[in-house]
């Protein structure tokens, strides 16, 4: 016989398993609760949730179909479908250190690793529960977004000795509304005496964004180095080094942080976005992929699968596939660019149909100039309408691209200038900004592709013009860093040159680098000979 006393909190389990459902009907009937709503699917949850406030909500990651746990919890996050006085109590048998850090950095108020014991479930759940009914008046406040009223209500509980067990979270609730109101000098003074009594991550971290938005970014490096080395502030430290990277143009370090925090948590959209704004500034098509790839793995059945991350994937599948000599690898990017295109069409048939044709039609253009039918890409173009408005500036980007590529040259420039306008008057975000610039200036550069521009120079190089021919092969390794066949033209180029073709300091570190990524990459036969030949002849001079 149930003796607990009877409680009239209202708490939603999500588990599409019905033994899972059973188990926590039975383990919370026992622990005294009434009102249990439960839900096998996500979109039940969701309306459950759209239609009631819970006090709880244990949410199972492991869902057979549709969206799995994570991405429920961050949907309902995301469009405040709870109030803050909802506890969320995340469960899951896996427990893979990826999906940890990436629900982690949701915060949850519970992560629960399966299997486990009604005792500890019990544990759990009065805890929360009693933590977010003391302090339901701040998040009350907090709902309504009235700053003052909450700091009010913080203040009052911190002056209750009582409450001694809550101050660390009262004060970092205290911290984040003195942020949220843009006071970067009140903020600052308050963390700084935070730290002063104890060195809590929260303080540290809440005094970087001080100092970011205070111009201080000397001493917010100083302490984001600090706190890389704490696994609780590791990837808020790596998001905010790759920010102050980017803001000082040092994209090589700032792609790099952000590569970390993304194996660290890699669900994160707007984290794996950047990464990939970043990987293109750097001419990384390898790992721009890989960014598009994953955003589009990690999307699927969430809010933010739409068929802009299809296209995407698409995209940098192309890119990547025009900067390798690899035909088997050329030919497997070039089926994803299909594959993807082929979601497209399959899914988003009703949606904006003559923007997403529009796209589909200058990728279909950019596979024909991957497969050298350049004349057919280059009709494929010609027929579309021009843009009298742009709708979405990535597919603009594309189709300038594309225009270059095919040797439309001045249509090309024009499209370019005509999204620059575009972005000044939109303000578009500053990653984004940087790569349209990199990418204007590059392409005006470039009278060919990067592809037929690596051909040219060769054939300059037979005929003998030196200086045409390193200028040439310098362009296209600046466009393919990591192209080997590319970098060796040009460290044969430096070699053989009967005269200077620029400063000794300058050539010096385009050997080395030439030189490091041939001796790191795997040449083709013809390529290792001419290598080994190069490498033998002038080896004491210069390799």
């Amino acid at each position: 016989m149930n003796t607990a006393p009877r409680r009239d909190e209202r708490i939603l389990v999500i588990d599409d398993q019905s033994l899972a459902q059973g188990f926590f009907r039975f383990a919370l009937e026992q622990l005294g609760y009434q009102n249990i709503f439960l839900a096998e699917r996500a979109n039940a949850a969701l309306n459950l949730c759209r239609d009631n406030q819970f006090d709880l909500i244990i949410c199972a990651h492991n869902q057979q179909q549709g969206k799995d746990g994570f991405q429920l919890y961050e949907e309902i996050k995301a469009k405040g479908l709870q109030q803050l006085s909802c506890a969320i109590i995340f469960i899951s048998a896996e427990t893979d250190p990826s999906l940890v850090h990436s629900v982690i950095e949701l915060q949850p108020d519970e992560f629960l690793a399966k299997p486990f014991v009604i005792k500890d479930l019990q544990l759990r759940i009065e805890r929360v529960l009693r933590r977010k009914q003391q302090l339901r008046e701040v998040y009350q406040a907090l709902d309504a977004h009235d700053d003052q009223k909450a700091l009010a209500a913080i203040d009052k509980q911190l002056a209750d000795a009582r409450l001694h067990k809550l101050f660390p979270l009262l004060l970092r609730l205290k911290g984040d509304v003195l942020l949220s109101q843009n006071d970067y000098e009140v903020a600052e003074k308050f963390f700084t005496a935070m730290l002063n009594i104890q060195p809590f991550s929260w303080a540290r971290m809440g005094l970087v964004r001080c100092y970011l938005a205070l111009g201080k970014e000397q001493q917010a490096f100083t302490e984001l180095e600090a706190l890389l080395d704490r696994s609780e502030s590791r990837l808020f430290a790596l998001d905010l080094l790759a920010e102050l990277e980017f803001k000082q143009q040092h994209y090589q370090q700032a792609q790099q942080h952000l590569l970390e925090a993304a194996e660290l948590a890699p669900r994160n959209m707007f984290r794996q976005q950047k990464l990939l704004q970043l990987s293109r500034i750097n001419h990384d098509y390898e790992n721009q992929y890989r960014a598009a790839r994953d955003m589009v793995k990690y999307a699927r059945y969430s809010m933010y699968e739409q068929p802009d991350l299809y296209l995407t994937l698409a995209r940098a599948s192309i890119d990547y596939a025009l900067s390798v000599e690899d035909e088997e690898q050329s030919s497997r990017l070039n089926r994803q660019a299909t594959v993807s295109l082929s979601t497209v069409q399959r899914q988003y048939a009703n949606g904006n149909h003559a923007v997403l044709e529009s796209q589909q039609q200058v990728l279909q253009a950019r596979l024909l100039y991957l497969q050298d039918h350049k004349d057919k890409a280059q009709a494929l173009l010609n027929s579309l309408e021009p843009l009298q408005k742009i709708e979405s500036v990535e597919g603009a980007l594309d189709r300038a691209k594309a225009l270059h590529e095919v040797g439309l040259s001045q249509a090309s420039a024009d499209l370019f200038a005509q999204i620059s306008q575009h972005c000044q008057q939109q303000l578009a975000d500053p990653l984004f900004n940087a790569y349209l610039q990199q990418e204007q200036q590059e392409r005006l550069a470039m009278r060919l592709g990067p592809r037929e521009l690596n051909n040219n120079a060769v054939t300059l190089y037979k005929h003998g013009n030196w200086q045409e021919a390193f200028d040439a092969f310098k362009l296209a390794f600046r466009v393919m860093p990591k192209n080997a066949g590319i970098a060796l033209n040009l460290w044969q180029t430096l070699l053989t040159s009967p005269r200077p073709l620029c400063a000794p300091s300058s050539k010096q570190q385009l050997l080395d680098q030439c030189q490091q990524l041939i001796e790191s990459s795997t040449l083709k036969p013809e390529q290792q000979q001419r290598y080994q030949q190069l490498k033998h002849k002038y080896g004491n001079e210069h390799a």
